[in-house]
């Protein structure tokens, strides 16, 4: 049994009421209920050979601060949906605020955990073998960071944990709530888990654009194109006129004619239709808060967003997140 399952299976003991279902002995999921440092959680598990996808609320009222101490290491691809993490010790910190992600390593844990809030959170705990194998196979470029694991040296993947970008959350909505065959879950859930490594990778190089000269000389309708396929791809930022103008050189006026007449919508409805159907299949997940995907739509108030969103759909977002 690898040291992953071993961990594992330690903190199934803590879950004796359990629910499990699943195809065979290596693709199972679970679901229960437990505490840990007298917080309650309820907490869904993903069992693959090489890995363990979880999905986490943790009631956290008040702010806790803990202490933890652990021979065994900790490894793994953390998402805080909503809330916020850090473990700390007199030598490093390692913060994860409300959407936000980090890959990490820790050899020993021995320090202190801090709450603020009530969580939702993701993770991926990875076999060490396997990480390195996909690493040496597949994504080289996380090969400085494998180095830092072998040598046993508490590391992360960014300094400063990144904002979850648009991809990932899609990812996550696709892993968790998969209507994928029992019979082909193994394959699939590595195949996902694979991408979202290479788009946390992604995160932590630059983003290649193409270069300014390119852009200039590009005609209107390549231009708009571009903006388009940019526009598809963070559509949760904020975006201006002003901004995708300065961008990608095109004046204001032409942006706003063209991108009309060539793909039948105004630039402003486009991006508020792709916001709003993110918005539908995160609030259908059941994992996301109306005032969260409020927040990440750029309301300031979610009542606004909610009066929106039920003119759009012709029912409220909490309808969704209620539904059996």
């Amino acid at each position: 049994m690898s040291l992953l399952y071993q961990q594992y299976q330690e903190v199934l003991k803590n879950i004796p009421n359990r629910i499990e279902w699943g195809s065979g002995e290596q693709y199972k999921e679970r679901y229960g209920q437990f505490t840990f440092k007298g917080i309650p959680i309820k907490q869904k598990f993903i069992d693959h050979p090489y890995f363990i996808i979880s999905y986490g609320e943790w009631s956290v009222p008040t702010p806790v601060d803990v202490a933890v101490i652990n021979e065994k290491s900790t490894f793994k691809l953390m998402l805080e949906l909503e809330g916020y993490s850090c473990y700390s010790t007199p030598r490093e910190t390692i913060e994860v605020p409300q959407d936000c992600f980090n890959l990490l390593y820790v050899p020993r844990v021995n320090g202190h955990l801090k709450y603020k809030t009530n969580r939702k959170v993701v993770e991926v705990l990875f076999d060490e073998d396997y990480f390195a194998q996909l690493v040496e196979t597949k994504i080289p470029a996380l090969a400085s960071f494998l180095n830092l694991v072998k040598q046993g040296k508490t590391t992360t993947l960014f300094a400063k944990a990144k904002t979850i970008p648009v991809e990932i959350h899609q990812l996550l909505l696709n892993i968790l709530q998969s209507d994928v065959h029992p019979d082909l879950k193994l394959v699939y859930l590595e195949t996902k888990v694979t991408e979202l490594l290479l788009l946390s990778v992604q995160e932590s190089l630059e983003r290649q654009v193409a270069p300014i000269e390119e852009i200039k000389s590009m005609n209107d309708a390549d231009k708009l194109l571009h903006i388009k396929t940019w526009i598809d791809n963070h559509f949760l930022q904020d975006i201006t006129f002003s901004m995708l103008s300065q961008r990608f050189y095109i004046n204001e006026y032409k942006l706003k004619k063209y991108f009309k007449k060539y793909y039948e919508s105004s630039l402003i409805r486009y991006v508020r239709d792709l916001r709003f159907e993110y918005a539908y299949q995160l609030l259908s997940s059941q994992k996301f808060s109306v005032n969260k995907v409020a927040e990440l739509l750029h309301y300031e108030y979610p009542q606004h967003f909610a009066i929106a969103f039920k003119k759009k759909y012709g029912v409220p977002p909490s309808t969704l997140i209620h539904r059996k």
